[in-house]
């Protein structure tokens, strides 16, 4: 029901245009809240690569998005280069890790999977908070603010530098789910054995989707360390995976609009909820609850199930109404 490729490609059109003229409007509050659910965006995009279409477990999505922070953070303060140059090379080390892990990792299945990825996780977090001498312990380190040439740049650019990566990581997730490579990795989600019987490669799949949360993971802590411009330990915590989970079970697993929605939902819920910031933690739990219970396939996965079955109900009232006459 969702599925209209000049549909969809014109409302990303639509998007992106209103995503550049919007700071010439909005106040700066604003332009950041859309600059933090461009960051989550990205991420859950990654994650719902793996998750939401390959079908497998990843909890440790927090230590990509430390690498994603740290790396290019460590190069600026360590070794002066650029940020444009550490966060490529950001991107490459969350590769190069991922695939090293992929040999152990996903040779797991369900709950040991899990807790595989959880340890990897929890892993990067202990380095990060252990070895203060390079990446500044639980005290932190302050991210130094890049310069286009000598000259530091300004809110406005990391805004459009933000929005144009996620922007390119939605459009790549979408054109890569509606390919053979996407129509490979639902048929592992829905069946690896029926997979494997068609010739599909699972490992080197799984392996792919693997890389590719990595990847996005990865881009979206280098851009939130800019953003942010002080980076602890404690933001790399158990809780990000999870909050990241939340938002594409939120939205929809499976569906990349799902994933985006999720983490705009999940990312303003704290603005919008100011009065009980104190249980958002509580709050962000009732609602995946909720979700889970009531719309076991998300928000953008439920919605068209709700519209068919209106749709439905008009018809039979119509055709009883019809047969009465």
């Amino acid at each position: 029901m969702w599925r209209n490729r000049k549909r969809d490609l014109m409302i990303i059109c639509g998007v992106a245009l209103i995503g550049a003229l919007l700071p010439l409007g909005v106040a700066d509050f604003f332009r950041y809240l859309v600059v933090l659910v461009s960051i989550y965006g990205i991420a859950a995009l990654g994650l719902n690569i793996f998750m939401g279409y390959c079908g497998q477990i990843n909890m440790g999505s927090a230590g990509f998005f430390c690498i994603g922070a740290y790396v290019p953070t460590m190069l600026q303060v360590k070794y002066e280069l650029h940020y444009l140059i550490g966060f490529p090379l950001a991107i490459l080390f969350s590769l190069l890790v991922a695939w090293l892990l992929s040999y152990p990792l996903l040779r797991l299945k369900g709950h040991a999977m899990a807790i595989g990825t959880l340890s990897f996780g929890m892993a990067v977090y202990l380095i990060a908070e252990r070895f203060p001498e390079l990446t500044g312990g639980a005290d932190g380190i302050t991210v130094p603010a890049m310069t286009i040439p000598g000259v530091e740049v300004g809110d406005k650019f990391y805004y459009y530098l933000i929005l144009a990566c996620f922007l390119f990581s939605y459009l790549g997730c979408y054109f890569l789910m509606d390919s053979r490579i996407g129509r490979a990795l639902k048929a592992i989600r829905d069946d690896e054995d029926a997979a494997l019987a068609l010739g599909i490669n699972i490992d080197q799949y799984k392996r792919f989707a693997w890389l590719v949360n990595s990847a996005l993971m990865s881009v979206a802590g280098s851009l939130f360390a800019q953003q942010a411009g002080f980076l602890s330990p404690s933001t790399f915590a158990l809780w990000t995976s999870i909050s990241v989970l939340v938002m594409i079970c939120v939205g929809g697993l499976g569906t990349n609009l799902g994933s985006v929605l999720g983490a705009a939902i999940m990312t303003l819920l704290p603005y919008i909820l100011v009065s009980i910031q104190e249980y958002i933690m509580l709050t962000q739990g009732i609602i995946l609850f909720c979700v889970l219970r009531f719309m076991p396939d998300g928000i953008v996965g439920t919605l068209p199930k709700l519209i068919r079955r209106n749709g439905r109900s008009k018809q039979a009232v119509a055709g009883s109404g019809e047969v009465a006459l």
